[in-house]
């Protein structure tokens, strides 16, 4: 039986859009609430933000567009497609600082248009974060990668960030 490429690559192109259009339509419907842009304290003027169910860097970049003050960005992980487009001048325009856990130095590109840091882990990114906050920022977590460096799923990541964050009150 011969195939035909064309139908072939028609059909994955279609399915491609509708994975697409499914996964942007969920974002949208998915605002706020636990793990998803959630306010979990104001400390000395700076707002944190539990964002952790955002596992795709597409939720992280509307996360980010949501806010309009400057942002201390904790994300879990950096992918060489993260340093170009629209996150590219979101980490220039928006973030302040980006503070990666769980990620080693040689896969960080020279320059990211903002400061970067690293952390061994979540809480230890958050004590990180308040120190380099501002009065009027948000320390924003959301990790853009899927759960992983001790977590086994995005709850107990951002139950580990709230704990966390409560110390510091």
């Amino acid at each position: 039986m011969k195939s035909n490429g064309h139908n072939n690559t028609t059909s994955a192109s279609t399915s491609v859009d509708a994975l697409v259009r499914a996964r942007q339509g969920s974002l949208a419907a998915q605002v706020t609430g636990p793990h998803r842009m959630e306010v979990v304290a104001n400390v000395n003027d700076v707002v944190y933000i539990n964002d952790s169910k955002s596992t795709f860097i597409d939720a992280t970049i509307d996360s980010l567009m949501s806010l309009d003050a400057r942002v201390i960005w904790i994300a879990g992980t950096w992918s060489d497609d993260m340093g170009e487009g629209q996150l590219a001048e979101l980490l220039r325009e928006r973030v302040s600082a980006l503070v990666l856990f769980g990620v080693a130095a040689e896969e960080l590109p020279a320059d990211l248009g903002c400061e970067v840091y690293l952390a061994d882990n979540v809480p230890m990114a958050v004590f990180l974060a308040r120190e380099l906050a501002r009065p009027k920022e948000v320390v924003l977590f959301s990790p853009a990668c899927p759960s992983g460096s001790g977590h086994a799923n995005y709850e107990e990541r951002g139950a580990d960030f709230k704990r966390t964050v409560r110390e510091l009150e």
